[in-house]
């Protein structure tokens, strides 16, 4: 795991640190708090604000970096972005978050979802999918992917989402899909004023209501609806397999098997497309 971030990180770029201070202004005139912090690189952004919260520093805070040595995903699997920040291939930022402790945090990655694509198609990206639970599809490349991380503290339960997102990609780069292949040429600061403002009104929707107001657009946006899949679990070993049909309320996913319609409940499983 990585260190907390320093409390005076070193210097970015002027304007990443113009763009982070804009940024805030602007959420605050619209009534949100949320603090926003660019670290030209760090390990990894959820680390970072984990370990705040864990030692009793939690705030709600956006944390925007350049380049990370030790980003991760789902299952401890690596995130790797493309280069140091100069190049702005990726969007990698996280934010800390707290919820009532009563609050039911199934279905957060799902709803977390449905806030980006809505996002990106305000700046013209309209064919990104959703592949249960936590990625973003541009056909058959992951384009993004979101990792919701718990920690509690005295008085809330704070979660940490994480979000990484391909801006640009070298060539020839396989199983990934990045905004510019569909024509979207926008940085990371542009991407973040559309989808700060929405991710930050759907946490405070979703504390209340839970997932339930996000499934029509989630199975509207379902990736691989109708298409059989196979359920990994955890280690790798085979689980259900079937047609994926969509998700609950809850978030939680069913497929049609031969036994009839069984439900997917997430924990420590991931979703691969079967070719028979």
């Amino acid at each position: 795991m990585s260190v907390a971030a320093p409390a005076s990180p070193p210097a970015g770029p002027p304007e990443d640190e113009a763009a982070a201070a804009a940024l805030q202004a602007a959420l605050e005139a619209a009534g949100h708090g949320c603090a926003v912090c660019w670290l030209p690189r760090t390990g990894s952004t959820n680390s970072d604000l984990l370990a705040e919260v864990r030692a009793g520093r939690g705030t709600v805070r956006c944390l925007v970096a350049g380049h990370q040595s030790a980003g991760r995903g789902r299952r401890s699997r690596s995130w790797r972005d493309q280069g140091p920040g100069g190049a702005e291939s990726s969007l990698l930022c996280s934010l800390a978050w707290p919820l009532p402790r009563g609050c039911e945090l199934t279905g957060l990655s799902l709803a977390v979802g449905v806030w980006l694509a809505q996002s990106l198609q305000t700046l013209g990206l309209r064919e990104a999918r959703l592949k249960w639970p936590n990625d973003l599809l541009l056909g058959a490349g992951k384009l993004a992917g979101v990792l919701v991380e718990v920690a509690d503290a005295a008085q809330a339960r704070w979660v940490v989402i994480g979000i990484g997102l391909n801006l640009r990609l070298p060539e020839g780069l396989e199983h990934a899909a990045s905004l510019d292949q569909a024509g979207v040429q926008a940085g990371r600061w542009q991407v973040l004023r559309a989808l700060l403002p929405r991710l930050l009104s759907g946490l405070q929707s979703f504390s209340q209501q839970g997932f339930a107001p996000w499934m029509e657009e989630w199975n509207r946006l379902h990736a691989w609806a109708g298409r059989p899949v196979q359920v990994l679990e955890e280690q790798g070993s085979q689980g259900l397999r079937g047609l994926a049909l969509g998700v609950d309320a809850q978030g939680f996913l069913w497929l049609r098997t031969e036994q009839g319609r069984e439900r997917v409940t997430g924990g420590d499983v991931s979703l691969r497309m079967r070719e028979d």
